[in-house]
């Protein structure tokens, strides 16, 4: 039975639902009160009149954001719109002048505008000049062409047809209105319905990633540009219908109005992120300030100002995370204790951290002692992230406290945590690649007298440390010219000059070679002679029993317990992370194996790779295994179509594949799982579900629409990689790394390969979700599909794998079977022997 609300209610739940929308739009909540102050001023704004001036303003200001928008979010800006528009409206004018009708002069106004779009896209697309200054020449381009060809003076436009688009009203409504909500309608269509739209979030959010999943990444930019230009194009069409001429300076200050009406309604100027809807939404607020600052009869000089301040204010409002982030980078620590003094232990009491709808650490509970290595252990999503971010300053935590030598301390930024000696290395280094070793050791906190930096002082500092440290490293390479290993073991120094008794290291192996490993580990033992704590995060079980005293173990953000390695096996480890027994970390199935699938014969691409042959069949899996550097990645590269063999041919199943045409071997079915799932892989912004569709859709879309069955694909491959959260809509830069991995194999998986290329394809993972994706690819072997894998870990080659080719100098040094030792797979990686192949 319904019953009627009581008096008054309905009203109070509309209202209340009116201030929830409020408060989750900063921005429209800015513009009300805008309007309201306006108001008050001048009670006239909120007359018919003053909401159809609003409307008039709001019209062209939107039209050509709508397509600024989609600049933006492919990580460009376009500064030229505004003189676009101006030589486009002359254009137009002067030909209807030349007796042309109004639709012939509407379609050059919109071609003029393409073209100079088109001359953007060039040079930013495909000639890779930065969208500033390429828009910036062309900005000044247009206006001079728009002077000239009005002799400086408008062009009077008399066709009524010409004039309606900007200048009729349908009922009330101004035609330009209509128009602009036209726009709107279209491109958010476009955006959230069309492959075009999926291209233009992963080309923002990560060109890398976007073009490994088949994305014409470059045209993709190229379009937005010509898109720009056109819809310039169309606002001077409505241009010259408010004001019945052609105007040579029409556009000016229309680029910042754009920009700032994308920028506020939540586009991320990095690209990846923004909508049509918050755009309008940016475009009133600009439309709200200029005609009420018109009402008010202000000054020009005034109406500048002010709309500068209030822009600046809303920009704030709207662009919070960047805002939380400036003042946490500006915050300094309030009652830390100073470096200084005996401190040797770090405790953490009941530490908990809680995010919206995620409970990421509880009760978190150990202490980390001076001159010991403490293994921090987990399954991705365990919390480990989250409690270094804690140790770093970035999280402070919701319950518990951290306790320095049994005082309690907050760490609440970098510096609080640099302060009590404490030090992280990420996995993503710090280090400015165009600077020399010296300038990145000492970079923000450089000894000046004079403002001048004291050079030998930086010298004789850098030389004691790096001899205390045994490092043989020049400071004055630059870093670009430091290998990766050696680029770590800066990160290491630079951790020391901070006088650090607390280093955090995070996978701090993933990317180096057996040589650069050991000299971590040697390092890393010579830290703790120098009673240094080591809180030391790595998959690798090796590295935990060999390199660690102690190990903690989190498990969904709760402390399990900590065991003294020498008190522990792999086996026990391994339960206590996941929960549950693992059998077989890196398990073999045998398949039948049928027809050659993959033939690799003596490629070479005129660099590292010099001369490689290997053959992969139905049902097998081939694991390419050698020394950082040998030629593996360029194999498979080469084999994907994303790089360009100059020697040997490359065949699918009998067929030749062209060199570095990555769409027609994957038509052929080929498949590549990148080594960096973050500059390859995912592309952070973009959910879980474009993510998984986004190479699919390029086969499977019509008209390039979105099919239905997208939906079905994104299930399934959820389904049936364990992605967790299993929920579609959640961004996949939130994800752990082992989920994120997850991701990308349910991509390439989604386009049902027949080759599938695996470029270290468990780098970063947990144990149990190496256990899953090894049980995957054994599933994948009993369908019939070929796997070609690179990988740097000897017992994921031993175990896996069905025959082993080694790399060696860019050759394929030779063959080994299964159950060949790690001896032999080492002597051949080395060049020191070369055993006959085998089939």
């Amino acid at each position: 039975m319904i019953t009627s609300a009581p008096q008054g209610r309905p009203a109070r739940a509309a209202w209340a639902a009116a201030a929830a929308v409020l408060r989750r739009s900063p921005l429209l909540l800015f513009t009300v009160l805008t309007v309201a102050v306006f108001a008050v001023l001048r009670p006239d704004f909120l007359s018919i009149a003053g909401f159809l001036d609003i409307g008039q303003q709001i019209a062209v200001v939107a039209v050509i954001a709508f397509a600024m928008t989609a600049v933006i979010v492919a990580r460009g800006i376009d500064i030229s719109v505004g003189a676009t528009l101006a030589v486009s409206g002359v254009v137009a004018a002067l030909v209807l002048q030349a007796g042309a009708p109004a639709p012939v002069a509407m379609a050059a106004a919109v071609l003029t505008g393409a073209a100079i779009g088109t001359l953007n896209g060039v040079l930013v697309g495909l000639l890779g000049v930065s969208p500033l200054i390429a828009t910036l020449g062309t900005m000044a381009f247009g206006n001079g062409a728009a002077l000239a060809l009005s002799g400086s003076s408008s062009v009077g436009v008399q066709s009524t047809a010409m004039l309606m688009p900007g200048g009729s009203y349908v009922g009330p409504v101004p035609s330009s209105l209509i128009i602009a909500l036209v726009c709107m309608a279209g491109w958010a269509l476009v955006l959230r319905y069309t492959l075009y739209g999926r291209w233009l979030y992963a080309v923002g959010g990560n060109i890398d990633a976007a073009r490994s999943a088949l994305a014409p990444a470059r045209l993709v930019q190229m379009s937005t540009f010509v898109l720009s230009g056109a819809f310039a194009g169309l606002g001077a069409i409505i241009m010259i219908g408010r004001v019945g001429s052609a105007q040579p300076l029409a556009g000016q200050g229309l680029e910042f109005a754009a920009i700032t009406a994308v920028v506020v309604g939540g586009a991320k100027l990095s690209g990846g992120v923004g909508g049509v809807g918050g755009t309008m939404l940016g475009a009133t607020f600009v439309g709200v300030i200029t005609a009420g600052l018109s009402f008010l009869q202000l000054p020009q000089q005034a109406i500048y100002v002010i709309t500068g301040l209030l822009v600046i204010v809303a920009v704030l409002a709207t662009q919070r995370s960047e805002l939380a982030g400036l003042l946490r980078g500006l915050r300094r620590s309030g009652g830390a204790p100073s470096a200084g003094g005996p401190r040797r232990e770090l405790a953490l009491a009941g530490v908990g951290k809680r995010f919206p709808g995620v409970r990421a650490l509880h009760d978190v509970t150990f202490s980390l002692r001076a001159g010991e290595v403490t293994a921090l252990a987990g399954e991705n999503g365990a919390g480990k992230s989250t409690l270094v971010k804690v140790l770093a300053g970035v999280h402070e935590p919701d319950s518990g406290r951290v306790e320095l030598d049994g005082t309690p301390v907050r760490l609440r930024s970098a510096d609080d945590a640099r302060a009590v000696g404490v030090s992280v290395i990420h996995q993503h280094f710090s280090l400015v690649p165009d600077l020399t070793v010296l300038h990145n050791l000492f970079l923000g906190r450089e000894p000046t007298r004079l403002g001048a930096l004291r050079l030998p002082l930086m010298r004789r500092r850098a030389a004691k440390l790096f001899a205390d440290l045994e490092l043989g490293i020049d400071p004055d390479t630059p870093v670009a010219g430091l290998t990766v290993g050696e680029q770590q073991l800066v990160e290491v120094a630079k951790a020391m000059l901070d006088d650090s008794w607390l280093i955090v290291m995070d996978e701090p192996t993933s990317a180096l070679s057996t040589r650069e490993r050991e000299r971590l580990y040697a390092l890393v033992r010579r830290l703790v002679a120098r009673d240094v704590a080591v809180l030391y995060i790595s998959h690798k079980m090796e590295e935990v029993f060999d390199l660690c005293d102690r190990v903690v173990v989190l498990r969904d953000g709760a402390f399990i317990g900590e065991r003294a390695t020498a008190d522990i096996d792999e086996a026990g480890l391994i339960t206590m992370m996941v929960g549950r027994t693992v059998d077989q970390v890196f398990p073999h199935r045998a398949a039948e194996t049928g027809e050659v699938l993959l033939e690799i014969d003596a490629i070479g691409d005129g660099g590292r790779l010099r001369d490689a042959s290997l053959t992969v069949r139905a049902g097998e899996v081939v694991a390419l295994a050698g020394l950082m550097g040998s030629g593996r990645s360029e194999v498979l590269r080469c084999a994907a179509g994303l790089a360009r063999h100059s020697r040997g041919r490359i065949a699918v199943a009998g067929a030749e594949l062209r060199p570095g045409d990555r769409v027609r071997a994957n038509g052929a079915g080929v498949a590549y799982v990148p080594e960096d799932r973050h500059r390859e892989g995912i592309v952070q912004a973009m959910s879980v579900a474009d993510n998984i569709a986004l190479a699919w859709l390029r086969r499977h879309s019509r008209w390039g629409l979105v099919p239905a069955g997208a939906a079905a694909v994104v299930e399934d491959g959820i389904s049936r990689l364990g992605v967790k959260p299993p929920t579609p809509g959640t961004a996949a830069g939130v994800l752990s790394g082992g989920n994120q991995q997850k991701v990308v194999l349910a991509r390439w998986l989604a386009t049902e390969p027949r080759v599938l290329l695996l470029d270290e394809p468990t780098n970063g993972v947990d144990v149990g979700a190496k256990a899953e994706i090894h049980g995957l690819i054994a599933d994948l072997k009993d369908r019939g599909i070929a796997v070609l894998m690179v990988s740097s870990e000897l017992p994921e080659v031993l175990g896996v794998a069905d025959r082993i080719v080694v790399m060696h100098a860019g050759r394929t040094a030779g063959e080994l079977p299964r159950g060949s030792s790690e001896e032999e797979v080492m002597a051949l990686a080395f060049g020191r022997a070369a055993p006959a192949a085998t089939s």
